[in-house]
């Protein structure tokens, strides 16, 4: 597995402990200069030797190649079969499982078509239950079934693939190209995605994304569409309002 992370230490060990569970073998974790814990988290699991820890300190969004980088690194140099392609805030779940062990990603992946080398994994946020208080993971119990992005279609899809040391993975993990075969039919895997755990947590993730897409000129504008628009709102002062909206809208969507 590989994990991109910046900033993220409320969450990163939760991350990291579930995907090992789940049957994760080991993780290539590239921190993006981060300032408020998550170094520290990372530097104990590469102390416990389930982990490798990369460092890519400067702010301009090169997530493609970072990621390709520990991608490719993950099956040159740790044999990986397949790769999953992380961010802090995803966590797979086996879609017919209805609890984790050892072997629940790897049976899910065996199961896959030897001719296919990609796996398309659908992404369901999570969101907060007002009627409970604590940290997120007490919280944030509730499943979005519709998971709408700003613009109002439901968020993109990830994929995880073979494990390939020529292969390219794409800006947000969500397309990954090489000597990998097909486009697997089913989808074995989800992800429950928990990008938002308080405003404060929220701002400061789009104050992070969104001034890095900003100083990278060689992307398209269009990538990181969704993090550039509440960057704009942040800088507007109306991100606050944005959030309190998207949150009272999920009370008809969740499960």
């Amino acid at each position: 597995m590989t994990l991109l992370v910046r900033d993220e230490a409320n969450i990163v060990a939760a991350t990291v402990e579930h995907h090992l569970a789940a049957g994760v073998d080991f993780v290539v974790a590239t921190d993006n200069g981060s300032v408020e814990g998550t170094t520290e988290i990372l530097e104990r699991y590469r102390d416990a030797g389930v982990l490798e820890l990369r460092h890519e300190p400067s702010h301009d969004y090169e997530q493609s190649r970072w990621v390709t980088t520990m991608a490719r690194r993950a099956a040159e140099s740790h044999g990986a079969d397949w790769v999953i392609n992380g961010d802090a805030d995803e966590f797979l779940w086996p879609g017919a499982a209805t609890g984790l062990d050892r072997t629940a990603i790897s049976d899910a992946l065996a199961a896959i078509d030897s001719r296919c080398g990609t796996v398309e994994m659908v992404r369901d946020n999570l969101v907060a239950d007002p009627a409970r208080s604590g940290p997120w993971p007490s919280t944030h119990v509730l499943r979005d079934t519709l998971s709408l992005s700003g613009r109002g279609a439901r968020i993109g899809n990830k994929v995880c693939h073979r494990g390939d040391p020529g292969v390219t993975v794409g800006v947000g993990n969500h397309s990954a190209t090489g000597a990998l075969g097909g486009l697997a039919a089913g989808r074995p895997l989800r992800i429950l995605h928990v990008p938002d755990r308080g405003l404060a947590q929220f701002t400061r993730k789009v104050a992070n994304a969104g001034s890095a897409f900003a100083a990278n000129t060689r992307l398209d504008p269009g990538i990181g569409w969704h993090m550039r628009e509440d960057y704009q709102l942040l800088l507007d002062g109306e991100q606050q309002q944005r959030q309190v909206i998207q949150t009272e809208s999920r009370d008809t969507s969740v499960s």
